[in-house]
């Protein structure tokens, strides 16, 4: 029975890695021949950069640039499509079994049909447990890079952006010009104090400020904060005149660079781990519920991903022979809208249900359909 559940496994898996490969071979050459210009562009500009003359790219260095920007979106391309991936080589592995009468063969000598299909039920458990890894270790340490466009690939980093009037937990509005992702660095900085009635307390102004991880403060480069002369609740027409002569180095708040870059790219969320999560839960400045969601919903798609492969199997574990493309359709005219339904599910917040209720509904909706149709395949 091991080399059985070996043999199946290793088939599982194996048609599985073939199919994402080329699943992704295929999504990067369709982004290579839209942006080929791009690419040829920006790796002319580096090599011209590092040499101080202008030249043009060679194949070496567009194919660097390539691997470079591509690279690491494989791991990115796992963590949504591994579950649809896992599906297809169910399909393949199993159908393949059906029309060799391999199914027959085991039941022949006494192996039921369950245990039959069992080891690529296990293969799935492997390739969540990946899943987890994969989103735990490797996407934090690949955020930044993940997150660039084809513009940013010059530069090496994501471009800047201006942060409007942000408020914090305490209701302080924040201003600044320009936000540098890549060294955590405000331009531009303007930050009004107010009451909880909305009047003026104090308004500080700095050229830039460099975020400080340790000190969980901005840090102001000479940095001034003032007061109004008068009650900041003036009559109409009349602004409360403002002194600027106080120094000042730190600036609190919660507004540190991980919520900024959340407000600005929900897609940063997603790449972060459970604990940098956690961390940004407590952060008042974000929607913690959007972030329990997130933390949540994980672990729900990967059970999705499970239950959705439970279900489709009888489809193809049959004591008798069938027609094979009538059970791949059949499967995935059931599979296919349950598992797009249910993510869809889990990303999007559902009205007048609590986050986390909603991201689990797909999987207590799904348990009792998998069980039932385990329980169905004759053996």
């Amino acid at each position: 029975m091991r080399i059985l559940t070996r043999f199946i496994l290793l088939r599982f898996l194996g048609n599985f890695f073939l199919l994402f490969s080329l699943l992704f071979i295929f999504a990067i050459s369709i982004d290579i021949l839209i942006q080929w210009e791009t690419f040829v562009s920006s790796a002319a500009k580096i090599e011209s950069a590092k040499s101080g003359v202008e030249k043009g790219a060679s194949i070496l260095s567009v194919a660097k640039l390539i691997l470079s920007f591509h690279g690491p979106r494989i791991f990115q391309f796992y963590q949504y499509m591994m579950p649809l991936v896992a599906l297809a080589a169910m399909g393949f592995t199993a159908s393949a079994m059906l029309r060799t009468r391999e199914f027959v063969a085991m039941m022949a000598v006494g192996i039921s049909m369950r245990r039959a299909v069992f080891p690529m039920l296990m293969g799935m458990g492997i390739l969540c447990l990946f899943q987890v890894g994969n989103q735990e270790l490797i996407l934090p340490r690949l955020a930044a890079r993940l997150l660039l466009e084809h513009g940013d690939m010059v530069r090496g980093a994501v471009r800047t952006w201006g942060i409007g009037l942000a408020a914090d937990s305490q209701g302080r509005l924040i201003h600044a010009a320009s936000f540098d992702p890549a060294t955590e660095t405000l331009n531009g900085l303007y930050a009004v104090e107010r009451t909880k009635e909305g009047a003026v307390v104090r308004r500080i102004e700095a050229p830039s400020a460099k975020w400080s991880a340790d000190k969980r403060a901005w840090i102001l480069v000479n940095g001034r904060a003032g007061v109004p002369t008068r009650p900041s609740v003036a009559p109409t027409g009349e602004r409360p005149s403002v002194f600027l002569d106080q120094p000042i180095e730190l600036f609190q708040t919660d507004l540190d660079p991980d919520t900024l870059r959340l407000r600005q790219n929900l897609l940063y969320a997603h790449m972060l781990s459970l604990s940098e999560i956690a961390d940004l839960a407590r952060n008042s400045a974000f929607d913690p519920t959007a972030l329990r969601r997130f933390a949540t919903g994980r672990f729900a798609s990967l059970l999705v991903g499970l239950l959705v492969l439970a279900i489709s199997i009888p489809f193809f574990a049959l004591r008798e022979p069938a027609p094979i493309l009538k059970q791949a359709v059949s499967c995935a005219a059931l599979s296919l809208p349950i598992l797009l339904t249910s993510m869809i599910m889990i990303a999007l917040p559902l009205p007048s249900l609590p986050p986390t209720v909603g991201v689990i509904l797909p999987v207590v909706f799904l348990l009792p359909i998998a069980v039932w149709r385990m329980a169905t395949i004759k053996t």
